[in-house]
């Protein structure tokens, strides 16, 4: 079983190891715990109880988060810290415009404002892509103050399930939609995170299960056009935009194009 592998240099098995790495580095104040909601937040919640370290947890509140996150949390999860960061979101989508894959502002205002100045748990993991691939279980933000540990940084998905399952864990119920099976991710939803997030590619099953997130996206596309419109398709430094649109539908769809 993957949890049960021995690591080679330290001959702990991987919970084992991410454990001691929790214990290892544990600044006095106490860690700062980044709660998501998804499968990996429950995991790395555990491990730091298994810890026994010192955590306070909290949750980025995100305007467009599937509404099943935020009752999972309040349910199982009562001790998280709710921290409100993107207030007026849809305002600032209108003001900086439709966030890209090219140019993904949306984290740093949703998810990246907490933290200051502390280590954070985070349940990053590097089998989930490309750019996780290379990051290292512990290490310095580039331009803010702030440290990322990753205690579950070398499990797989199956390593994750595999955890919740035999610890009886709490996930949210998105996970088993359409599976088979209960408590093995294998339903629509393998990550759980912001509806039409610039990076997703299932645009059609985030339309059928959020419609009302989806329609405020749509919306703010409306007062983005008109705003282009009324300057004659101009940016403010009087330059055209590479993209030219007469209707926000027009540009709800090619946004979601994803090309």
């Amino acid at each position: 079983m993957p949890l049960e592998q021995l690591n080679l240099e330290t001959r702990l098995n991987k919970v084992e190891v991410s454990i001691r790495l929790l214990q290892a580095w544990e600044p006095p104040e106490g860690y700062y715990g980044a709660f998501s909601g998804g499968k990996d937040s429950v995991g790395i919640y555990k491990i730091a109880s298994l810890a026994k370290v010192k955590v306070d947890w909290h949750y980025c509140v995100s305007p467009i988060d599937p509404p099943q996150i935020y009752q999972f949390i309040k349910e199982h999860y009562p001790d998280i810290l709710w921290d409100y960061h993107a207030k007026g979101w849809w305002q600032t989508v209108a003001k900086r415009q439709l966030p890209m894959r090219q140019a993904r502002w949306c984290c740093e205002v949703i998810k990246e404002a907490g933290g200051i100045g502390r280590v954070i748990i985070v349940g990053n993991r590097r089998a989930e892509g490309t750019i996780r691939k290379h990051q290292k279980c512990y290490e310095k933000h580039r331009t803010i103050e702030k440290t990322f540990i990753r205690p579950i940084i070398d499990w797989s998905d199956y390593d994750i399930w595999q955890f919740i399952r035999e610890n009886n864990l709490p996930y949210c119920s998105l996970y088993d939609e359409g599976a088979q099976r209960k408590g093995y991710g294998e339903g629509y939803f393998k990550r759980l995170g912001c509806v039409l997030c610039p990076f997703s590619r299932q645009v059609e099953l985030e339309k059928r299960y959020f419609p009302k997130i989806v329609a405020c996206w749509r919306r703010v596309c409306d007062r983005i056009v008109a705003d282009r419109l009324s300057r004659g398709n101009l940016t403010k430094r009087g330059k055209p935009y590479k993209q030219q649109f007469q209707t926000g539908q027009e540009l709800f769809d090619w946004w979601i194009r994803r090309d």
